[in-house]
């Protein structure tokens, strides 16, 4: 039977006669993916002989097998395995040949704002065991309803095609990517067992519950703070849309990083273990901490850059090449700033220096920001230099926009997109008691309104 036609008739067994059930769920979740006592038996769609068809067609027969779903599969990003579920499917007697089996759910129960059946699907992804059988990928589908196949906008998985047995399993593991569905969606379906034809032989109520589950690393912030005994300590971020405490305990990096009278972020730091650092020694030699990509070591073997950088008196980054890679920018003794472009190179990450103007020794502090920087004067008033686009010249900033008086009161700032979620726009700044403050995003390369972090980060002598 042709695709659309099997999906027609599965409308017409299943569809109109389908009564959802309460937002109750048929069984307990089970996060562990493990095999607890089935639940009771959900409530199955009551087919009938009077669902009228589609188009039509002549009501398909009844089916007289039944599907009992085991418990509902709790679906979060991450691997397999999690979001487990059994169905178990007793066929009609004498039943032979082939079976397949679909699981779908209708699309009216998705949220708006673009969470259409093809981009849930695109979203999800599983694999599925008949009858104790090796795990296989299953695909999920989605689409539009072209008035021909009335499932066709239903986000479906349609399992593997299996020969008959009087009682048959199929085991489903579910995993999602991040933000497939909003937090804590509860999706009621079904579950439909067809023979060779399309006819359906057995139909039963399905369920499946998707948590959003915290943040992926790569989109949370890290923060790092060195000690007075060269000890560099990582805050990884937390998931602030689940959590009002932004930082998880700091972990131990390594010593010996109390040889830098410098150090720089390349770059917005996460917890993933991205981003790169440059730092200074004492000496003037520049070095260049590649990111490993393993939160346990972020920072790879420091590869040398070269002597001769205690000329400046500030170091900074922007990200403004064309390749996304932050640029570095120092400013010499004589106010003169300079901007060292980045090529990519592992070996040589920066071009000679271009100059991009003077004047800069007005500012006591220069801290990356975004995708520029931010530059504090002597009387404490903050101004924002936002990145021009890559290519429009030597001078890398659009003309600064003040951001206001006052922030004389820090004793370090730094940029970062710790408990932000948005790469590299908010603002962390510690106070000469010790208290550090974030600050998020008020418009577009401004910072907006602080929150206290905490007390006692006057223990660290850099932080970035």
């Amino acid at each position: 039977m042709p695709r659309s036609g099997l999906m027609a008739a599965t409308a017409a067994a299943v569809l109109m006669p389908l009564t959802l059930a309460a937002p109750a769920l048929a069984g307990a979740p089970n996060p562990s993916g493990g095999a607890p006592a089935p639940a009771s038996t959900p409530a199955s769609p009551a087919p009938t002989a009077a669902a009228a068809a589609p188009h039509g067609q002549a009501a398909p027969a009844v089916p007289t097998g039944v599907v009992t779903q085991a418990y509902v599969p709790v679906v979060t990003p991450g691997p397999l395995g999690a979001g487990a579920t059994r169905f178990t499917v007793r066929l009609p007697q004498g039943t032979t040949g082939q079976v397949g089996a679909v699981m779908a759910f209708d699309p009216y129960q998705l949220p708006p704002a673009g969470y259409t059946s093809w981009r849930v699907a695109s979203h999800l992804h599983a694999v599925c065991s008949v009858n104790g059988g090796p795990f296989r990928t299953c695909e999920w589908a989605g689409g539009i309803d072209d008035g021909d196949d009335p499932l066709a906008a239903y986000l479906r998985l349609v399992m593997p095609v299996a020969d008959a047995t009087a009682t048959m399993t199929y085991d489903v593991r579910i995993t999602a990517d991040y933000g497939a569905l909003p937090d804590d969606q509860l999706l009621h379906g079904w579950f439909r067992a067809t023979d060779a034809d399309g006819g359906s032989l057995a139909v039963g109520s399905a369920q499946l519950q998707y948590l959003r589950g915290e943040t992926p690393a790569a989109a949370r912030g890290v923060l790092y703070a060195r000690d007075a005994t060269g000890e560099l300590w990582r805050y990884e971020g937390t998931d602030t849309s689940q959590s009002t405490v932004p930082f998880k305990p700091p972990a131990k990096v390594g010593g010996g990083w109390n040889a830098y009278t410098a150090i720089i972020p390349l770059g917005a730091q996460s917890a993933a273990a991205t981003g790169d650092v440059v730092a200074r020694d004492k000496d003037g030699v520049l070095w260049y901490f590649a990111h490993s990509g393993d939160p346990a070591r972020p920072f790879a073997p420091r590869v040398r850059i070269g002597a001769g950088w205690n000329i400046y008196t500030a170091l900074s980054a922007t990200s403004d090449s064309g390749a996304r890679h932050a640029d570095l920018v120092a400013r010499d003794r004589d106010g003169v700033l300079w901007r060292y472009r980045a090529t990519g190179a592992a070996g040589a990450p920066f071009a000679p220096r271009e100059r991009i103007g003077a004047g800069w020794n007005a500012y006591t502090a220069i801290s990356p920001y975004g995708d520029g920087i931010v530059a504090r004067d002597a009387s404490g008033v903050l101004w924002s230099y936002a990145a021009r686009p890559s290519g429009t010249g030597t001078d890398p900033f659009e003309p600064r926009v003040k951001v206001g008086a006052g922030w004389n009161v820090y004793t370090a700032l730094s940029g970062s997109n710790v408990a932000n979620g948005a790469a590299g726009d908010s603002l962390m700044a510690r106070d000469a008691a010790g208290r550090l403050w974030w600050y998020d995003q008020k418009s577009d390369h401004i910072p907006g309104s602080r929150t206290i972090v905490g007390a006692g980060w006057n223990i660290y002598t850099a932080i970035f």
